[in-house]
């Protein structure tokens, strides 16, 4: 397979090393613009400007896989589009979701392919309003993704509630119901007093809590009659990139969904769009 990595040269030298060791993988061609990798099957696009969707839609047009590697796009209609497109050129698509694809919360969905609850709580000390505003919008953006990926259904009730009333810089609370009966709870604190990211999931015998600036996981499991046992784990966060190229090869030989598709991205961008109509009306 010829594969073409779109986007920052310096950037994409590293990219390039991932693909080295894939047997699927015969050549690599970098390059600046989509319309100088001829004759490729599969491509990698470096690009986090405005008009990254734009740049995706094209490749899917011309038949080729493509990865993003951009923050999670939350633009509705656009995601739309490429939901439609991937399905009707039988083409696989897989962004960047690394909250998603991290060596940690692979092993938890693994472990648990269907939680009862999540609850996931982020402090952190406070920054520039300026510089706060864009991460905590990105920062629950993340999380909300990584709900919607591992409950994988349509949503019941939605709540979301600033920390302080009147200015969602400072932290908001977002409670989710499913249709199935299961919750999820997202709490981001900014103006805490440290830095503390947690994300914690059960089933009816099973806690997984895992402590993401780390990437330990501690596994709880209830036997009945035996007690509690329990073990912790931890992964190598700079696997992730690796991980990402892998399962998206894979995907592409399989046929089969990638790690995280452009529905995983339309589903979020809806429930981001619900969340923020919310918020606005408080």
């Amino acid at each position: 397979m010829r594969v073409g990595i779109i986007g920052d040269k310096n950037r994409a030298a590293v990219w390039e090393k991932y693909l080295r060791s894939l047997l699927a993988v015969k050549e690599v061609v970098i390059t600046s613009s989509l319309s100088e990798a001829e004759n490729i099957q599969a491509c990698i696009i470096l690009d986090d400007t405005a008009g990254n969707l734009h740049l995706l839609s094209d490749s899917i047009r011309l038949g080729i896989h493509s990865y993003l590697i951009s923050e999670l796009p939350v633009d509705e209609e656009q995601l739309k589009r490429i939901c439609s497109l991937s399905q009707e050129s039988d083409v696989r698509v897989q962004f960047s979701h690394w909250p998603t694809i991290s060596p940690a919360s692979q092993w938890m969905k693994n472990q648990l392919p269907k939680p009862d609850f999540i609850q996931i709580i982020k402090e952190q000390s406070h920054l520039n309003f300026t510089e706060n505003r864009r991460q905590l919008s990105r920062s629950w953006t993340d999380e909300i993704g990584w709900i919607m990926k591992w409950m994988d259904m349509g949503t019941h009730r939605i709540e979301a509630q600033e920390v302080v009333p009147g200015n969602r810089d400072w932290g908001i609370r977002i409670f989710i119901k499913f249709e199935n009966g299961s919750t999820a709870s997202l709490f981001i604190l900014t103006a805490g007093t440290e830095k503390n990211h947690r994300r914690i999931a059960s089933g009816s015998n099973l806690l997984l809590d895992c402590r993401v600036e780390h990437q330990t996981v501690k596994k709880t499991l209830i036997s009945g009659s035996q007690g509690i046992s329990a073990e912790s784990q931890t992964f190598d966060r700079s696997r992730s990139a690796g991980i990402s190229v892998l399962l998206f090869f894979k995907a592409i030989k399989l046929k089969k969904d990638t790690a995280f598709t452009p529905f995983d991205a339309l589903k979020t961008a809806a429930t981001v769009k619900n969340i923020n109509g919310l918020l606005k009306q408080l």
